[in-house]
């Protein structure tokens, strides 16, 4: 072996999940180590909107005034989320009276820009160390430790550890060596999300919209104050990687506003990234000394902003049921709490929320909307708008309030398992939203 490096907590992954939880711990004082397979940051375009639940921990982390900066004018500070029909009617909206009094400016931000704001935070921590082209190998677990073997390029080496956290995504090589299922089931729709510079505002479109249509079902969302949008839509399951590459155009040309037959040199492409939908969770968040949070752990469908809002809450958590373990004298039952609580969040908000979100732009007939039960509250009254806010906060949780329970094993909270590999749910009217 080339060394080894020991630390009290591994994070696998440099993702926001990773990269938060590993400067929420460093700031405790926790010894920490950080491993990524990639010479950097993903760049990927993929999430970019984070619900009131994580804007509270990317506050409480001292990153969020960073973020808007990058991702917002301050004229987007005033929340907007409109549902729309192709040619741009309007369906319902939640207008910026609708925001609920004290609550924290919303945050737009690429999840790569994200990323590498809390990398630069990490950087200024003593007790953290980030490793860069670092593979994850093989895991084994003693009685006091976990030890991971890890690929560089200058050959393999042991990272000796107290506690492993998988934060490294939907393919995690950790939930894989610790030969836990994703039980759950693929939507059966690519899902193209594009960065591209168009003027939408031009044609009185808002920040953040969702047009529901049966097979142009999408989000359009301006994700920087430069002008850069992101439009995220549904192709066709039978077309192949290539395929659905070469129908960018005609994907515009049916959502675009502005004059037809849509000109290729009136819009540019910056990024353009496929990937399949899924409604997945591992059975358990925690096996032995490894602890799963984000997309290693779950996974859902993008409308809504719930899947980076649920890692970002895992990423806090994890880290204060850790500091409660490791620096406030708390049994390790702690981090089974963390576990079961975090995967009840998946099944009883993420995962139901996530799918009716896709559901209601995918099933809905827009010329009938206006009947749909979710669109006639949202147009019934500002405060019925706020009580359906309200409920974005219920994908947090407090792990701090049990670090009084010093060699206690924690008993508020539920810790049923839930089952995602049960049958599709239908679209529901209490549909929960991120952006």
């Amino acid at each position: 072996m080339a060394g080894s490096t020991d630390c009290e907590v591994l994070v696998v992954g440099a993702g926001p999940v990773g990269l938060l939880t590993t400067l929420l711990l460093a700031r405790e004082g926790v010894d920490v180590t950080l491993i990524e397979s990639l010479p950097d940051v993903d760049e990927s375009p993929r999430a970019m909107t984070y619900g009131p639940a994580a804007v509270i921990e990317l506050e409480r982390a001292g990153v969020a005034a960073e973020a808007r900066a990058v991702g917002m004018e301050k004229s987007d500070y005033d929340f907007r989320l409109r549902w729309i029909t192709i040619d741009n009617r309007l369906i319902a909206e939640f207008q910026p009276e609708d925001r609920i009094p004290g609550s924290f400016d919303t945050v737009i931000c690429g999840q790569y820009q994200l990323a590498k704001i809390l990398k630069s935070h990490v950087e200024k921590c003593q007790g953290a160390k980030m490793l860069f082209d670092h593979k994850l190998a093989e895991i084994k677990e003693t009685s006091e430790s976990i030890i991971a073997t890890v690929e560089t390029p200058g050959g393999k080496k042991e990272i000796s550890a107290k506690y492993l956290a998988a934060c490294d995504g939907g393919r995690s090589t950790v939930r894989k060596l610790l030969d836990l299922t994703y039980d759950g089931f693929t939507l059966p729709q690519w899902l193209v999300a594009c960065n591209v510079r168009y003027p939408f505002k031009d044609h009185g479109f808002a920040r953040s919209q969702f047009v529901v249509h049966p097979d142009h079902f999408c989000l359009i969302a301006k994700i920087d104050p430069t002008g850069l949008w992101r439009v995220s839509y549904a192709e066709k399951d039978e077309l192949t990687r290539e395929e659905v590459l070469a129908n960018v155009h005609d994907k515009f040309e049916a959502l675009f506003p502005g004059p037809k037959p849509l000109k290729k040199d009136s819009y540019q492409i910056e990024m353009v990234s496929p990937y399949r939908i899924h409604q997945r969770s591992a059975p358990s968040y925690r096996k032995g000394r490894s602890l799963l949070a984000g997309d290693a752990a779950h996974a859902c469908a993008p409308f809504g902003g719930m899947g980076l809002t649920t890692g970002i809450c895992d990423a806090a958590g994890l880290a204060d049921s850790l500091v409660g373990v490791l620096r406030r004298g708390c049994d390790d039952s702690l981090l089974t709490k963390y576990a079961d609580v975090r995967r009840e969040k998946y099944h009883d908000v993420t995962h139901k929320v996530s799918y009716n979100n896709t559901c209601l732009l995918r099933d809905t007939d827009p010329e009938k909307a206006s009947e749909v039960e979710f669109f006639k509250t949202l147009n019934s009254s500002p405060e019925a708008r706020r009580k359906m806010l309200m409920n974005a906060y219920t994908l947090g949780h407090d792990f701090k309030q049990y670090w009084s329970t010093t060699g206690q094993t924690p008993s508020k909270g539920s810790s049923k398992t839930p089952n995602v590999d049960a049958k599709p749910i239908p679209p529901v009217a209490t549909t929960t939203l991120g952006i």
